[in-house]
Formats: structure tokens, C-alpha cells, sequence
């Protein structure tokens, strides 16, 4: 028992610090991405910083964001949001209307973030820096989903192919796909 505060989602600080050294959400407010021109109360860049936050956490579903309800003030500092933390419906509908249309620029940012860092992946013995790349299928059995079928795993879900460089494995890129897509296809492409 203590009268602390207890916050297990601390290491979300590490993660705003280094968003925050970027010009990245300067670079996602002044981008019109949605479909719908009016002026959002909420910017790009909050709704984004949200997200990345959900994902660093584990929980890439519009739902977990009510998880931050609790202590809304330590999320807003942690992660640099300037504005609000968005609702889960207005959080689904702003991804929905962003869509594919970042992709580009977060791969950028993403390759920025690591130079900027100076991080440097690490080399194998023999002086080759490794590349991973594979199809990792995720179970979605039960889900109306759009993109959910059969993957080669035999249950119904997605098959994203992800890249990781370096003995540390740092992301360098992501691509969601459908469960039936094989996983060679598009495989030089990505």
C-alpha cells in the first residue's frame, strides 16, 4: 500500500521525448489528410501521438484509448499532446479518414528518428548489418473485419510483413495485409 503514483505507462515519456526532438507533428498538423476539409478541433499530430502511444503499449484497438482516461493530464505530458486525447469514436474516424495517406511520411520520420538519435545498428560478427524481413500472420478468427481471411497459419486473420535492421531489430517498415495474400507477393516491392 502507498500513496504514490503508480504509473505503469511510464516509458511513454522515452517515447514522447524522442517524437518531440523531431519536427514530425509540426510536419502532420499542417497536412490536410482527411477527407473532411473542415478545421478539427483536434489536430493530426495529437490524434497520431495518441495512436503511436496505444501502439507503444501493446493495444493497437480504438477502445484502449479509454484506458488513458484515468490520468489524462500524464498522458497529454508524456507524449507531447498539445491539445486533447481524442474520444475512441473520433480516434477511429480520423484513422479512418487518414488512412494509407501518411504512410510515406512516417517511414520518413521513422528513418529520421533513428539518425537523429545517432542510432546505429549493430553489425554481425562478420560485418553484415541483418535485415528481417517476414510475414508474421495475426489471429482475427471471430472478427468481421475487413481484410480478415484464411492466412497460411489456418486461421482467419491478417498477415502484415514487417522489417526489422540490426541485431537490436529497429521497425523500418510495416505493411498490413490480408490473411490470403501469399506471403512472397510484394515481398521485393516492400
Amino acid at each position: 500500500f502507498t500513496n504514490e503514483r503508480i504509473i505503469p505507462a511510464g516509458g511513454l515519456s522515452v517515447v514522447g521525448a524522442l517524437l518531440g526532438k523531431s519536427d514530425f507533428v509540426k510536419k502532420l498538423n499542417r497536412m490536410d489528410v482527411t477527407k473532411n476539409r473542415s478545421q478539427h478541433q483536434i489536430k493530426n499530430g495529437d490524434i497520431l501521438l495518441t495512436y503511436l502511444g496505444m501502439l507503444c503499449m501493446g493495444k493497437p484497438y480504438f477502445e484502449a484509448v479509454h484506458e488513458m482516461d484515468d490520468d489524462k493530464e500524464f498522458y497529454k505530458a508524456a507524449l507531447g499532446i498539445t491539445r486533447n486525447i481524442p474520444s475512441e469514436e473520433t480516434l477511429r474516424q480520423r484513422m479512418d479518414d487518414i488512412g494509407d495517406s501518411l504512410r510515406q511520411t512516417i517511414l520518413e520520420e521513422n528513418i529520421a528518428l533513428l539518425l537523429a538519435n545517432d542510432i546505429k545498428p549493430t553489425a554481425l560478427e562478420n560485418g553484415y548489418v541483418p535485415v528481417d524481413i517476414d510475414v508474421t500472420p495475426m489471429d482475427n478468427s471471430k472478427s468481421k473485419k475487413e481484410g480478415v481471411s484464411r492466412t497460411y497459419k489456418g486461421f482467419d486473420g491478417y498477415a502484415p510483413m514487417m522489417a526489422y535492421i540490426g541485431t537490436e531489430g529497429y521497425a523500418i517498415n510495416f505493411e498490413l495485409r490480408e490473411g490470403k495474400q501469399h506471403c512472397q507477393k510484394g515481398t521485393v516491392e516492400f
